[in-house]
């Protein structure tokens, strides 16, 4: 267990405007960490709680986030409004809007929830749970200002009980400025640094993997009249991501397992967001087709640098052929020729990823607890309950070669 440490005090001022109600808050303080020699102008903080307020925001929010150089496309407006849609139901929109002198300086997308049935209302980032990589979007040099009066907020004005801030990426700028909170690990995410061209990529291949990538191209084309690689587009977006979930949710039903897009609200959600980023030249959903047919999928974004491997799926009958590792070349690949600096896998230790590469980072969940609230130090016994229990399943899984 790792915790951040630092001494300071910054204040801030805050104003609650949900709907037309405007509410102002005395300043208050939160450590700063040791490194932070630098003092930074504190921005005014203002909560939305409607949903018209999200959308308000658009502009701005995507002006914010290309400017953000630590922004995934996780922290995108596209991203965060489709989640907020489709699955804000029974939730408390809680975005936490700071500005310098009437300019937007930072976004903290969150909700606040009932944690698990229980009275403890937990407050966290919109997309937790579908999102690889969360964070709070500001401002070029306003990381420190913003970062800093979000978790004091949310430590002491907040209406909620903790904050429960998931997969921080190391260079989250909430996780930089978290001094004095719990800090946890969660996920590793392995990831591909991509060299300038396809050449230099594949003779960093060990000669085994290259070879079964020939192998398997040419057994593809002995045992089938067309292969076809292709890219979905706006023709034929809608029948690619359904093709997508069945060909996922056939690999998962034969591992006798769930898989992640069984449920209407997760489809609803993927086929707004697909539609969203094609119209915005994000996304990439590779199709492996043999003789017509669709077999593999693998869907995928683009975003700044960085191509991001969301998940995939392929027809569980033709294993023998690799239609997901072939598919998974083809799309580093792609990323090359467009010239992206790194491939992301994404959150996982799954064995296919470490046939492509030994890299990896580590998420980070950090935890705001309100000083001295019984339901707090309930919410921190039951989230180390919880640890237990996913790591007990995650070893029962890996036991049997499935992942939970």
């Amino acid at each position: 267990m790792r915790r951040a440490s630092g001494t300071g005090s910054m204040p801030f001022c805050y104003t609650e405007a949900a709907f037309v109600t405007t509410v102002a808050r005395a300043p208050m303080t939160i450590a700063t960490p040791r490194h932070a020699n630098r003092r930074t102008e504190t921005p005014s903080l203002v909560v939305r709680s409607d949903a018209d307020g999200l959308s308000a925001l658009e502009p701005e929010w995507r002006a914010l986030a290309e400017s953000d150089e630590r922004a995934t496309i996780y922290q995108t407006w596209e991203w965060n409004e489709a989640w907020w849609r489709c699955f804000g139901r029974g939730k408390l929109l809680h975005l936490l809007e700071m500005r310098d002198g009437g300019t937007l300086v930072g976004v903290a997308p969150l909700y606040i929830s009932r944690h698990l049935g229980t009275p403890i209302r937990r407050a966290a980032f919109l997309g937790t749970g579908v999102s690889d990589y969360l964070d709070l979007i500001c401002a070029p040099g306003a990381g420190q200002a913003t970062a800093q009066a979000a978790l004091a907020y949310l430590q002491r004005e907040a209406p909620a009980d903790a904050a429960d801030l998931q997969q921080l990426a190391p260079h989250a700028h909430c996780l930089e400025h978290a001094a004095g909170l719990q800090s946890l690990p969660q996920e590793p995410c392995p990831y591909v640094p991509l060299p300038t061209t396809v050449k230099e990529w594949l003779s960093s291949l060990g000669k085994k993997m290259r070879e079964n990538l020939r192998y398997s191209e040419r057994l593809l084309h002995r045992s089938f009249t067309t292969v076809e690689f292709a890219l979905a587009d706006s023709d034929n977006l809608h029948e690619c991501m359904e093709q997508l979930f069945t060909l996922h949710q056939k690999r998962w039903r034969a591992r006798s397992l769930p898989g992640v897009l069984g449920g209407a609200r997760v489809r609803a959600f993927h086929h707004l967001v697909a539609r969203r980023f094609l119209d915005r030249g994000w996304l990439r959903l590779h199709i492996l087709r043999l003789d017509g047919h669709t077999v593999s999928a693998l869907y995928c974004f683009r975003y700044g640098p960085r191509t991001y491997y969301y998940l995939g799926g392929f027809d569980p009958t033709l294993a023998r052929y690799s239609l997901g590792t072939l598919l998974t070349a083809r799309a580093i690949q792609h990323a090359i020729e467009e010239g992206c600096a790194e491939f992301d896998f994404l959150r996982g230790n799954e064995p296919y990823k470490a046939r492509w590469t030994s890299l990896c980072r580590t998420n980070s969940r950090v935890l705001v607890a309100r000083p001295g609230s019984m339901k707090s130090a309930a919410f921190l016994r039951l989230t180390r309950l919880e640890r237990h229990i996913e790591h007990r399943a995650k070893q029962f899984a890996e036991h049997r070669g499935r992942r939970p």
